[in-house]
């Protein structure tokens, strides 16, 4: 069975539905009245840093703001930083988006790397997907018996799950938090893609990435606080400041060392110092409006649910989107 059948019975729709081939139309960000991108993206790092959230940051954690984000911008250094993309990760992504490819072209892409064919396996033998218990360990059965949905999830955590640093020494949820974010934002994109007529394979990959940035930042100033030995604990406004300057930045700058599909890369940009009015192609809308989604789903949604549904108004989305990422938690 090719990817088309088996993305059109997961979503629904064909795949290929909607593709700009690189033609980016523009749209226009309008900015909810019930929620303006500088409260969401407050009270989202507020939720993410809640303890010690007033306590002013010292000219020591400063010094190491600069530090990082100076390292950061050097490719060298980004590499170090974030582990490498595995190899197969864009060949199976561009296999999973073509509706000629079958099984055996996952197959033996998958096999091509040790660790994505140990995921495979892992996978294929859990409770989820193999609830009568009987072990398979022909990795051919296993990506059968994934289909286009556990290749996905396999994706997910190849992706993401090695440069979550779930255990910091200082914020012990955050990490936590960021991933669940991420999640939150790729399951959005793809359920708005079909909306946007865009591809829902690939903005799901680009809600999942889309805060590498913040992933990568929140890991490298735990690391170089810690190093510095520095007696004061650091709050929000020791993370605040790059977060809000150049996480954006660089999850795009990962995405092109990672060589992630044009249309990722580009939505990735638009995000960059993006404000109402911003011109941003349909991939970018699909990412700005999952985005503050996600964000609302823990700030907005829990304290003030009747805003919430205004807010899904307002961005003309599905009334049950909060319901749908609420379920999402009750999986993790």
């Amino acid at each position: 069975m090719g990817v088309a059948s088996f993305i059109t019975k997961l979503l629904g729709r064909n795949a290929t539905t909607g593709m700009h081939n690189g033609d980016f139309s523009p749209r226009t960000v309008i900015e909810p009245q019930q929620f303006s991108l500088m409260e969401s993206a407050q009270l989202y790092l507020n939720y993410l840093f809640e303890q010690n959230t007033a306590q002013p940051i010292t000219v020591p954690q400063k010094l190491v703001l600069d530090l990082v984000q100076s390292n950061l911008k050097r490719k060298e250094n980004r590499l170090n930083a974030v582990p490498r993309l595995p190899t197969v990760i864009p060949k199976l992504i561009r296999s999973l988006r073509d509706p000629d490819s079958a099984i055996r072209d996952y197959v033996l892409i998958v096999k091509k790397d040790v660790s994505m064919t140990a995921a495979v396996l892992k996978l294929a033998n859990s409770a989820y997907f193999n609830p009568i218990d009987q072990h398979i360990g022909d990795i051919d059965r296993a990506v059968m018996l994934l289909g286009v949905a556990g290749l996905r999830s396999v994706l997910s955590a190849a992706v993401m799950q090695p440069i979550i640093q779930r255990d910091s020494p200082y914020f012990s949820q955050t990490g936590q938090r960021l991933w669940q974010h991420s999640l939150h934002c790729a399951i959005a994109c793809e359920q708005i893609a079909p909306l946007r007529g865009v591809e829902p394979f690939s903005m799901y990959l680009l809600g999942l990435v889309h805060d590498v940035g913040k992933i990568t930042l929140f890991s490298e100033l735990c690391k170089q606080f810690k190093l510095n030995g520095s007696q004061e604990q650091p709050g929000l406004q020791a993370f605040a400041p790059l977060m809000r300057s150049f996480s954006a930045q660089l999850s795009y700058l990962i995405a092109r060392d990672w060589d992630l599909p044009e249309e990722v890369c580009e939505a990735l940009k638009e995000q960059i110092e993006l404000t109402p009015g911003s011109s941003i192609s349909e991939e970018g809308v699909v990412l700005y409006q999952a985005n503050i989604i996600s964000e609302a789903h823990v700030t907005l949604y829990p304290k003030f649910p009747e805003r919430a549904a205004k807010l899904l108004e307002d961005l003309h989305l599905p009334a049950d989107l909060f319901n749908t990422l609420t379920s999402i938690d009750e999986e993790l």
